[in-house]
């Protein structure tokens, strides 16, 4: 879709799309995609748990520490 035409309806645009990403041109090149935001939650969600679990696991080769549940 032309940059054009996109700006006229954001919106509208993912409904014609039926909620499927959209290649917004500009001087008939791709200038971007255009997604729902559930796509991108859909997406970002588990990139999210990936960088977490890269966090958790780097914090595991540090030093360990032992303690009492009854101390606390």
């Amino acid at each position: 879709m032309s940059i054009s035409d996109f700006k006229k309806s954001p919106h509208g645009t993912l409904e014609v799309a039926n909620d499927q990403p959209v290649a917004v041109l500009t001087n008939g090149r791709i200038s971007g995609y255009y997604i729902s935001p559930e796509m991108w939650e859909a997406i970002n969600d588990p990139l999210e748990d990936i960088e977490l679990a890269r966090i958790a696991s780097s914090r595991m080769k540090g030093k360990r520490v032992r303690v009492d549940l009854d101390a606390l």
